[in-house]
C-alpha cells in the first residue's frame, strides 16, 4: 500500500491517513483471520449438531482459546510448547480426514490473528503501538527511531522463529 513502508505524500496514501483510518486498515488483517476461524468453527459444529449447540460451542471454544492464551501469557506454559511450521506440519500429518484437517484450520486461523496483534514490531500489534504513541505524542517519531524498533522487533522474530523450529526438530526425533 502506498505510504505503509515509507513516507509518501501522495494524497489517499496510507501515509496521509488519520490516525483512525490506519487503525482499522492495520487492524483488518487479524480481524479477517479471527472472524474466519470462528466462522469455520461454526459452520463445522452447525452441520453436525445445529445452530444452537454451534452458538454455545463457538462461545465454549473462545473461552477455551483465550485462557490457552492467558496460560501461555502468564508463563504457566513452555516456551517448548509452542509450534512453528514444521511442528504444525507434524500436527496436519496426524490429521485422519477432512473435518479434523478444518478444526486445526480455525485454531491456526485464530492463533495467526492473536499472534499478529501482539505489541512486537513488525506485527500489526507493533504497528498499533507505534501509532498509539505518534498519537499520543501529536507527532510521528523519527524516521530514525521507528527503524530502529522495526529491527528490534524483527531480529526478536527471527530468533523466536529459530528457537521454535529448533524445537519443531528435536520434537521430531
Amino acid at each position: 500500500m502506498e505510504g505503509e513502508d515509507e513516507y509518501s505524500e501522495e494524497e489517499g496514501s496510507f501515509s496521509k491517513a488519520s490516525f483512525w483510518k490506519k487503525l482499522l486498515i492495520v487492524l483488518a488483517g487479524p480481524i479477517v483471520n479471527i472472524a474466519f476461524g470462528l466462522l469455520v468453527y461454526f459452520i463445522l459444529v452447525a452441520v453436525k449438531y445445529g445452530v444452537q449447540v454451534a452458538a454455545v460451542n463457538t462461545v465454549s471454544f473462545v473461552r477455551a482459546f483465550f485462557d490457552s492464551i492467558w496460560i501461555l501469557i502468564s508463563g504457566r506454559a513452555s516456551m517448548d510448547d509452542l509450534a512453528g511450521p514444521i511442528g504444525i506440519g507434524s500436527v496436519v500429518a496426524q490429521t485422519t480426514g477432512f473435518i479434523d484437517f478444518m478444526y486445526l484450520l480455525c485454531v491456526i486461523s485464530l492463533s495467526l490473528g492473536v499472534t499478529n496483534l501482539l505489541p512486537i514490531p513488525p506485527l500489526d500489534g507493533g504497528k498499533l503501538l507505534i501509532y498509539i504513541i505518534e498519537w499520543i505524542k501529536r507527532k510521528p517519531l523519527k524516521e530514525e527511531t521507528s527503524l530502529k524498533i522495526q529491527m528490534m522487533g524483527f531480529a526478536f522474530i527471527i530468533g523466536l522463529s529459530i528457537f521454535v523450529m529448533y524445537n519443531d526438530v528435536v520434537r521430531l526425533f
